[in-house]
């Protein structure tokens, strides 16, 4: 991992921004903290059953989410694009062992922040409440609107949504995998 160039980190704010708007002094308050983390495919990000330290933002590749079997088999929950984030949400708020696996299906560079960071941020400053806020809203949507594709949609309008949402990012995928995610 590496400290972030001035552009990573003007891109990095203007993803956060999305969410609230971020002071000079909010940025400057995580900043030191931001690494650039590449990643090879098929190297993790995250692992099941290891410790979920960091939240991430996918700058550029992209990203598979899954949950391994006891036999091994994985089932696909999300793919993660440039401007998305990466990691488990669920398990850095419990503090537990992550449920799910990240793995890069192509090189990918993806900005991490230590979890611990983001919480010392959060107890400091207002507009990183905001921010987490509008960060867990906005996981909760996704998450809604993959249920209703999982209960309402057949097969064939879950694949357009799909096509819709990942573009051409979807051509690179084994069709093991976008058929494990429909």
């Amino acid at each position: 991992m590496r400290a972030l160039t001035s552009a990573e980190l003007a891109w990095w704010r203007a993803q956060v921004a999305r969410l609230t708007p971020l002071t000079d002094a909010d940025v400057a308050a995580v900043a030191g903290q931001l690494r650039m983390r590449m990643l090879a495919e098929g190297e993790p990000y995250l692992r099941s059953g290891a410790p979920a330290t960091a939240v991430g933002l996918v700058r550029s590749g992209l990203l598979r989410e899954a949950f391994l079997l006891a036999d091994g088999r994985e089932r696909v929950r999300a793919f993660g694009i440039a401007g998305d984030f990466a990691g488990s949400l669920s398990d850095l708020l419990t503090g537990g062992a992550a449920r799910c696996e990240v793995i890069a299906c192509a090189p990918t560079r993806v900005i991490t922040l230590p979890w611990a960071a983001v919480t010392h941020a959060v107890a400091t400053r207002p507009a990183w409440r905001a921010a987490l806020a509008a960060a867990t809203q906005r996981l909760y949507l996704i998450k809604a609107e993959r249920e209703y594709e999982l209960m309402a949609l057949d097969a064939a309008a879950r694949y357009q949504r799909f096509r819709a949402r990942m573009g051409a990012a979807g051509d690179e995928l084994p069709l093991v995998h976008v058929a494990s995610y429909l």
